[in-house]
């Protein structure tokens, strides 16, 4: 109609007006969260530089710390070979750097160890920590090299103070329950002309001990992997059996009982309390901070106990050891001949006659007439 005709430009102005309308609502709309993503970056990116920054404020600021707190001053300055000292656990409050001076003296002063010796002491430490990386030989809390000097090798040096280790009377010694090469192999470091057995059920811990005392040069140090039981060719041998809280004492003493020799000792280390029935068969019971002449050197204690105490401490275990039995010599002298079995062929008499199944048999001959 004409009517519509003539609304129909102002139709198409609305129209026009509104699509821009739309237009610049929709930019207005966009340019909002453009904005605020580009806020946010510029926080992220400004949050990256202030971590850089505050890593490389690190050192000073561990510099206020220490001037802060002066108390924190070892700790700061630790490295990994030195425990902090608090709060300290069982095994780093007995921790000791092995080339300390602290160290020397009691390797010097006390046992009169040789360089070469404590040279081997110290490398022993340092080949201890390789392996319990890769197995766990010592436990493995707070590991490093002075724990394993002060926790582990130190005390094990203690037996050297018993008037029971005479190397002019002590010429084997077993190792029964060795772990990681404790305390058979710095004993064989201190007293390399006796002969050492270390003997231990878990292969693995035997094959680095192996190892180890193979690296160290310590040619009088074998090893047994099995039980102490089974060594019954080993029976009555060993001058001294040494041990270091393996198992229970009575039990520990079923197991060795048969290795020691008539005059043979036990010398057992550990720590805790000890029954009575147990302390009246020792022949000596000595701190070990005491052998070692180092005040809080240790916490445990050695036990030496003569071979009629180890038997009396046997029985008194209330279990029967099971020995393995001995072949006999009869068995493998005169072995049991071979049965027949029932319906086998037998090899036939050449020389017999043979049988046709009739007597009157002649053969055909075509040349006779």
């Amino acid at each position: 109609s004409p009517c519509l005709r003539s609304c129909r430009p102002i139709m198409m102005n609305m129209r026009s007006t509104l699509a821009v309308l739309g237009l610049v609502l929709a930019i207005s709309f966009c340019q909002q969260p453009c904005d605020s993503f580009a806020a946010v970056t510029s926080i992220h990116r400004h949050h990256q530089y202030d971590h850089c920054q505050y890593d490389q404020r690190q050192p000073y600021h561990h510099q206020q710390q220490k001037e802060r707190h002066p108390s924190l001053l070892h700790a700061f300055n630790n490295d990994n070979n030195d425990p902090i000292s608090s709060p300290q656990s069982s095994s780093t409050q007995f921790a000791m750097n092995p080339t300390s001076e602290d160290a020397i003296t009691i390797m010097n002063d006390t046992f009169q160890l040789t360089q070469q010796q404590q040279t081997q002491l110290q490398s022993l430490c340092l080949l201890i920590d390789e392996w319990n990386d890769r197995i766990n030989l010592i436990s493995r809390k707070d590991c490093n090299v002075n724990v394993i000097f002060g926790r582990h090798v130190l005390p094990c040096l203690g037996v050297l103070g018993l008037s029971v280790f005479d190397s002019n009377k002590v010429k084997r010694v077993v190792d029964v329950g060795t772990g990681g090469g404790f305390p058979g192999l710095p004993l064989a470091i201190a007293y390399p002309d006796v002969d050492f057995l270390l003997v231990d059920s878990v292969g693995k811990k035997l094959t680095a001990v192996e190892n180890v005392a193979e690296r160290l040069g310590l040619t009088n140090v074998k090893v047994h992997h099995g039980r102490a039981e089974e060594l019954v060719e080993e029976s009555g041998k060993f001058d001294l059996c040494v041990g270091r809280s393996v198992a229970a004492l009575p039990k520990y003493c079923l197991w060795i009982q048969n290795l020691l020799s008539s005059d043979g000792k036990l010398a057992y280390m550990i720590g805790g309390d000890i029954e009575e029935e147990i302390l009246e068969e020792t022949e000596s019971d000595v701190d070990i901070d005491e052998l070692l002449q180092y005040p809080g050197a240790s916490d445990k204690r050695i036990l030496v106990f003569p071979k009629q105490g180890v038997t009396e401490l046997a029985k008194a275990s209330g279990l029967v050891l099971k020995l393995p039995n001995k072949p006999s010599k009869s068995k493998t002298n005169n072995p049991k001949r071979r049965q027949k079995a029932k319906g086998q062929w037998t090899k036939r008499d050449s020389t017999a006659p043979k049988q046709r199944g009739y007597d009157d048999f002649q053969r055909y001959d075509s040349t006779q007439a």
